[in-house]
């Protein structure tokens, strides 16, 4: 099982600000008539609290304890249903996350819940009743999710105007097909997430042995008190809708201007003396040793650098020329200095993706770096130049924004999240039959973290996504058609939306980059000039094929412009994913349906030969490893392992940031 450091972060979202509109009692039940009634006092263990007879929630028994009949529905919601055997898991989950969140909780775990007066709600009487409750809620909204998105799958962009008919006649069986944006009716996990549910039984397998079970049967017998099957199924439905619910988030980033909509309809106010929170980029060079005349230079384990001030002084030297040649330059941008920042600096916490950090604390950077940066003077675009015992270190400035608007923006973001739960459950209403409950008996030793899918990795692309140009019918790249223009924009897309792990779709970077556009195509300097505005880099352009295979066979990505031949009849830009095990190229093409007249069978597949690749081949464009973890991260990363220790406390990527509290708004329905 993978385990998850936990983390809390400045700007996370409080628990009651996650839960904003999810906490609602589950909606009632229809019962066979005088079902409830014949609950009495009498029948109830003694010591439990009494039935009030409603049969519409969990008060109806006074007592569930008891365990029989396994195979017994109790819930549906549309077609499907819920068994006592895989409530019983998620009951003890949602026990186990109770216990995990309240350490000092009083509660007697290991005692009959139902003989425990719940003195934090009102409107139960018992803790077992409590947490029956939280497991209708979660299953409620796994099974609401999976019907959504079985029957919505993921809402796509207005432009995309698919043609089935081609759809159907040219992506078939092609192995590409799912990757294909829009191609499904409903929603299928991305193959990361896929891989995590196919091997749920391994996880809970490792988790027995970490726990002290003998296998995944005896952890779902003790821990839970049903069948492995049963546990296996509360794992992956839970799993599932939140992977759903993840992928629907994505885009519910607040904007500048929802975040001061929110802070004014809130009554939110600034205070003049409110903590600050900085974004900046950071480019660290080191002294190094000069052989001529012997000066040496050394760097201790956490970084520290001693040597000579003629060293400092040529390292200042360099750092000097270097950001004068960056502000002497075409474009004097944050997307350039980026750019500059991943190909020189030595902060190996941050150079592969930019030299950023994000959102910044005050006292969070060593000085004399955190006294520029907390400066009142600041704006966004500030440079300098500043020296540490580290080295020689080159800052830009991105922007502040105080703590007070950082939390109302994760406020906004977790009502917005919240509210993708919400609807899922009110267009899937749940039936409960309260009088067929039992509960075994079981530990409360697995939390719905232990089995919750990390989401560490920030992958929301495991693989390059295939755009078809033909799809785009009615969008216009610059002055053409992109459906007749538009290969190398729609290759552009593909690339970026891989590497920087957001949507980046055809007709969003039409919009953004039409002056890209000629009469023959797509201008090839913009996979020069633009991939550090969109988050990642180009590591080199070549017109060696050798190069271009070499940095395959290293698990580049790579796009090569294609002349008259195999591909095309004029020219044409095609995506190589990778080199496969067979000395075949996976290649991503967004004209595929066009091959239908070149009467070449290899075009139905994704897969091709190199000599087809480089037979008319005249160019490729090699791209930087996409960055999936930030080393100074302390979620994600491994920050013990790096120097130099620039940052004096913890510190959480963006993209760890919006996942913590995405995962949080989920884990929190256990006690919605």
């Amino acid at each position: 099982m993978v385990k998850v450091k936990k983390q809390w972060i400045a700007a996370a979202l409080c628990l009651s600000l996650l839960l904003a509109g999810c906490a609602q009692d589950v909606p009632a039940a229809a019962l066979q008539e005088g079902t409830a009634a014949a609950q009495t006092e009498e029948t109830q263990p003694q010591g439990t609290i009494p039935p009030d007879g409603n049969p519409d929630d969990v008060t109806c028994k006074g007592s569930y304890t008891g365990g029989e009949n396994p195979e017994q529905v109790v819930a549906t919601v549309g077609d499907a249903e819920l068994t006592n055997g895989q409530l019983a898991a998620y009951y003890w989950a949602a026990v186990g996350a109770y216990r995990e969140n309240h350490p000092e909780s009083t509660l007697d775990f290991q005692g009959d819940l139902a003989m425990q007066p719940c003195e934090i709600d009102s409107s139960v009487a018992s803790w077992q009743q409590y947490f029956l409750r939280q497991a209708l809620q979660l299953w409620h909204t796994s099974q609401a999710l999976e019907l959504k998105g079985e029957e919505e799958g993921v809402p796509t962009e207005e432009a995309f105007q698919p043609n089935e008919e081609n759809h159907e006649k040219y992506m078939v069986d092609i192995p590409a097909t799912k990757y294909l944006y829009g191609y499904y009716d409903d929603y299928h996990p991305n193959t990361m997430h896929q891989e995590f549910l196919d091997n749920i039984g391994q996880m809970l397998q490792q988790l027995a042995r970490e726990l002290g079970y003998a296998d995944e049967t005896d952890l779902a017998r003790q821990v839970f008190g049903t069948t492995a099957e049963d546990a296996e199924e509360f794992v992956r439905l839970y799993n599932w809708g939140y992977m759903y619910y993840t992928t629907l988030g994505y885009d519910l980033d607040p904007s500048e201007e929802e975040v001061e909509e929110y802070i004014q309809s809130q009554g939110l106010t600034i205070p003049e003396e409110d903590e600050t929170c900085v974004t900046l980029h950071h480019i660290l060079l080191v002294p190094e040793s000069d052989e001529e005349s012997e000066e040496s230079v050394t760097v201790a384990a956490d970084g520290k650098v001693t040597c000579s001030e003629a060293s400092w002084a040529q390292c200042q030297a360099e750092a000097e020329a270097l950001l004068k040649k960056w502000r002497g330059g075409t474009w004097v941008t944050e997307a350039t200095f980026a750019n500059l920042a991943h190909s020189n600096s030595r902060d190996e916490g941050s150079a592969a993706d930019g030299g950023v950090y994000y959102n910044l604390r005050q006292g969070q950077l060593i000085e004399p770096l955190n006294e520029w940066a907390f400066s009142p003077e600041r704006k966004s675009g500030d440079t300098t130049i500043l020296r540490s015992d580290y080295g020689i270190h080159i800052l830009y400035f991105t922007g502040s924004t105080t703590v007070t608007w950082q939390e109302a923006r994760n406020s906004l973001w977790g009502q917005k999240n919240a509210q993708v739960l919400e609807t899922a459950v009110a267009a899937y209403p749940i039936q409960v039959d309260y009088s067929a409950i039992t509960l075994p008996g079981g530990t409360a030793e697995v939390s719905l973290s232990d089995v919750l899918y990390p989401d560490v990795a920030h992958e929301r692309f495991p693989e390059v996504p295939l755009y078809l140009q033909q799809d785009y019918g009615v969008t216009m790249f610059g002055s053409f058609r992109l459906a007749t223009n538009g290969c190398g924009i729609t290759s552009m897309a593909m690339v970026s939306s891989y590497l920087s792990d957001e949507e980046w779709t055809p007709p969003e970077l039409c919009d953004k980059y039409g002056y890209y556009s000629f009469k023959n195509g797509t201008d090839g300097m913009i996979f020069i000039n633009e991939p550090p505005v969109l988050g990642f880099y180009l590591r080199e352009k070549t017109y060696d094929p050798e190069v271009a295979r070499q940095a395959l066979a290293d698990g580049h990505i790579v796009v090569s412009i294609q002349h008259k031949g195999y591909w095309t009849s004029g020219g044409h830009y095609i995506v190589l994913e990778k080199l496969n095990e067979d000395g075949t190229v996976q290649v991503r093409d967004s004209n595929l349906y066009n091959y239908s007249q070149t009467k070449i069978p290899a075009h139905s597949q994704d897969r091709h030969a190199w000599s087809d690749i480089t037979s008319a081949g005249s160019g490729y464009w090699i791209f930087e490893y996409k960055v999936t973890r930030i080393p100074a991260c302390s979620r994600c990363g491994e920050p013990e392992n790096i120097a130099p220790a620039i940052l004096t406390d913890d510190y959480c990527c963006h993209k760890c940031s919006e996942a913590l509290l995405r995962r949080q708004t989920y884990l929190s329905l256990a006690e919605a």
